[in-house]
């Protein structure tokens, strides 16, 4: 009783202190995300290469691309011993330009942009070139040359001299050579509408800045600019839709899927309350008519899991329906990102107390395995602001690419985090199964064997020599199977999707995501059938006087 009330005290005064930081991360994800970008900003950036500008856009027929350019400028590097007052005299050393190229796929592009990153002097848009026009002149920069509210407008269409026969090829470029037209304060617009049905697929938009000569690859020039993106495709019913080729599926296909955690949820639920109100469950026990399963706090942290899972789905479904029909959805993305927060929180915390035993075998939690589980919440709430800052970054943005990579970092450290725990688990349950069956076997001294080997055999051939060995045997093929099931759930989910992703085409990216949810609900489900209210679960398992016998000691160290 008095370990009990300890137990409650330490519950409370964590939730307590652990309760700012949740809320204040909440209120920072409803002031920062955004749904969809449709601007990039960049200020005195010396790549000379920036790809893909904003996300991959897969364009059907019909489709409408339209950039516009603000505040462009281009300025001599101050270490450069060509650096001029003038901003404009950049265009002596280099051609600045926007193209939408077209690509197969994400790895095909991948390939091709470590290519022009590795030969400064390829350009993207060698075969528009010979037809720009490249004004060097610092005196062209008077606002009296623009005839039309100061706007310099590009439109490709069949009637116009801008007309590009085969834009699947050779893309859709905008020049940024003519200071006076397009550059502060100035605006450039380019517009394109995909009216013919081989110019569909999937489009990346690059900025280059190309050297007018090879002696002048070393010298640094910066650029700066401010983009407006609107990338429009239209569906079978001939609506319009902000989403590109290969999601249009996904409101669909997140609905499908919270309806299946929805399912998983009610009978999961339902299977605890038959237990609780001594009705047979939903899954009949392997023990027999005459013993019953137990129902303990696990298995409800487990169906809190399932049901924010199941309502994470659905928010996802309804971002992306009315971010396809009006291009964007703050407050269904704020919600959004607020459920999954609170979502990945629990899904590491419930792997972790399922790997370190907690609840039956281990009522309580040793020392080692609660430094781990606050490393994982601090590791999530890192992960989670990074989340909420790249919703604000567009994919190409110096800022998008820092805290994308701490993304991928915080989340290796997690996944690496919650197997430390498993890994503790197993070895200390083989260590009991070879002492309880080296004490139940004598060493023969005649013989010469040793207590340990005869442990050894007796585990590799699976005859325990005792009941408690017999037990511990039980509970580590349980944890051997959990931890080869967490293995393969983190290599599927974290490389096996990203390398399947660069090879679909611009239609089939949403793949990427079914196929995540997909190992995601199998996932739930295994781990959900291994450790369900069984009274022979080897997780469960712990009969009155026999769990000190059994009890596995954790925080020894």
């Amino acid at each position: 009783m008095t370990m009990a009330k300890t137990m409650v005290t330490q519950q409370h005064t964590s939730r307590r202190w652990l309760s700012l930081p949740y809320i204040l991360l909440i209120f920072n994800i409803f002031d920062l995300c955004v749904s969809t970008k449709h601007t990039f900003t960049t200020r005195n950036d010396a790549r000379h290469l920036i790809g893909p500008v904003g996300v991959p856009f897969g364009f059907l027929t019909g489709g409408v691309y339209n950039l516009t350019v603000f505040d462009f400028e281009l300025t001599v590097g101050k270490k450069s011993k060509h650096s001029e007052n003038d901003g404009r005299s950049a265009l002596q050393y280099a051609e600045a330009g926007f193209l939408l190229k077209r690509f197969d796929s994400e790895s095909d592009f991948n390939r091709y942009y470590e290519t022009v990153m590795e030969q400064p002097s390829l350009c993207v848009f060698e075969s528009h070139r010979s037809n720009d026009y490249v004004s060097i002149d610092p005196s062209n920069i008077d606002d009296d040359l623009l005839n039309a509210d100061d706007e310099f407008q590009v439109k490709y269409d069949e009637d116009g001299d801008h007309h590009l026969k085969d834009v699947g090829t050779g893309g859709v470029y905008l020049s940024m050579n003519q200071p006076e037209k397009s550059w502060k304060p100035h605006t450039a617009t380019v517009t394109y509408s995909f009216t013919n049905r081989q110019d569909e697929g999937l489009y990346f938009l690059i900025f280059q800045l190309c050297p007018r000569d090879t002696d002048n690859k070393d010298i640094e020039i910066r650029s700066s600019f401010e983009l407006d993106l609107h990338f429009k495709n239209y569906d079978t019913y001939g609506s319009p839709s902000y989403l590109t080729a290969g999601e249009m599926k996904l409101p669909g296909m997140y609905l499908y899927f919270s309806v299946s955690y929805a399912l998983c949820f009610f009978l999961w639920a339902s299977n605890i309350r038959n237990i609780r109100l001594g009705r047979d469950p939903l899954w009949e026990s392997r023990g027999g008519a005459t013993s019953r399963p137990s129902v303990h706090a696990i298995h409800h942290l487990m169906t809190i899991l399932l049901g924010l899972k199941s309502v994470t789905v659905l928010f996802e479904a309804l971002r992306y329906h009315y971010i396809r029909i009006h291009g964007h959805a703050e407050f269904l993305s704020a919600v959004y990102f607020t459920m999954s927060f609170v979502k990945g929180i629990f899904m590491f915390t419930v792997i972790l107390l399922i790997g370190s035993g907690w609840s039956l075998v281990k009522p309580v939690l040793g020392d080692r395995e609660k430094k781990i589980i606050w490393i994982v919440l601090v590791l999530q709430i890192i992960d989670n602001i990074a989340v909420a800052v790249l919703s604000q970054e567009t994919e190409g943005e110096k800022l998008y690419e820092d805290w994308s990579a701490l993304l991928h970092l915080v989340d290796i450290l997690c996944c690496c985090a919650v197997m430390v725990p498993i890994v503790w688990q197993v070895n200390s349950l083989e260590k009991s199964v070879e002492d309880e069956t080296e004490s139940s076997n004598p060493s023969d001294e005649g013989n010469g064997v040793t207590n340990k080997s005869n442990a050894i055999t007796d585990v590799e051939s699976e005859v325990p020599a005792t009941a408690d060995a017999a037990f511990s045997l039980r509970k580590l093929k349980q944890f051997q199977r959990f931890y080869i099931l967490v293995v393969v759930y983190i290599y599927f989910t974290r490389i096996v999707v990203y390398l399947f992703a660069t090879t679909l085409g611009y239609r089939q990216t949403w793949l990427r995501y079914f196929v995540t949810e997909l190992g995601t609900l199998v996932f739930y489900s295994v781990v959900g059938f291994l450790f369900r209210p069984m009274e022979d679960n080897p997780y469960l398992e712990a009969k009155g006087t026999d769990l000190d016998a059994v009890e596995i000691e954790f925080a020894s160290t």
